[in-house]
């Protein structure tokens, strides 16, 4: 992941309405099971949304970011609560088995070393607590899979790989999580607010539309409609929760 640039893109991930209460908020939250008392570490925490919906259920939150900017605007939050570390998930700066949960939303997909990450979530869990992945997942169709890299990777080159769903259940068990639920979600997105967040220009917007609009069957995969006044597309999601053996 790559630091700089997300403490340029405080303002932008702020007001993304899909950070704020997407379909993937509150099923990441309930799959935590997180409750009063429970210990809960948020992991690549962005601009906090997902921590702060954590917070509510009365759990101790962690919050932790390689972003320095990312991570003051949680932590600077009106009524936050929160605790935090400045902490990259491939090397998380906790002992073994301090968490009752780890959450992870729309992050997974920045990570350079899947299954380091994964690793190391279920490192901090203690054994019976639960590992909850939220992001975008590879369609099963490889045209189409290969379409989504290639525009996701010019929108963003800190994006490294979206997975399918079958590769991310390989990767719970490869870390010793046994996945004990998964929900399938579509997140639809405003093209030109996704493309602001990371300061697409115009030029490289225009040909990113093209990418979306070219043929058939990707703007039929990624349900892609433009009108007067939007133009729109989703995305895949999957929320999956591990629970670490006993």
């Amino acid at each position: 992941m790559d630091r700089p640039a997300f403490d340029d893109r405080v303002a932008g991930y702020a007001i993304s309405q899909t950070h704020r209460d997407g379909p993937t908020l509150q099923p990441t939250v309930e799959f935590t099971t997180a409750h009063e008392n429970n210990r809960v570490l948020d992991v690549s925490t962005g601009t906090g949304f997902t921590a702060h919906a954590l917070l509510r259920t009365g759990a101790q939150v962690v919050a932790t970011d390689i972003s320095h900017g990312m991570l003051r605007h949680t932590l600077t939050s009106p009524s936050s609560g929160l605790t935090g570390a400045l902490s990259d998930t491939h090397r998380l700066a906790f002992a073994n088995n301090v968490f009752d949960a780890v959450s992870c939303r729309h992050a997974f997909h920045h990570y350079i070393d899947g299954p380091a990450a994964m690793h190391e979530m279920a490192r901090v869990v203690r054994p019976g607590g639960r590992v909850v992945i939220a992001d975008t997942i590879a369609p099963e169709d490889d045209t189409a899979a290969r379409a989504m890299h290639e525009i996701e990777k010019i929108r963003d080159p800190s994006h490294v790989v979206n997975r399918p769903v079958a590769d991310l259940l390989e990767l719970f068990e490869s870390a010793g999580l046994d996945p004990v639920q998964t929900k399938l979600a579509e997140t639809e997105l405003l093209f030109d607010p996704w493309c602001d967040r990371t300061d697409v220009d115009k030029k490289t917007r225009d040909g990113l539309w093209e990418k979306f609009t070219r043929d058939k069957a990707t703007k039929l995969m990624f349900s892609v409609h433009e009108s007067d006044q939007h133009r729109t597309f989703s995305w895949p999601n999957a929320i999956i929760a591990g629970v670490r053996a006993l």
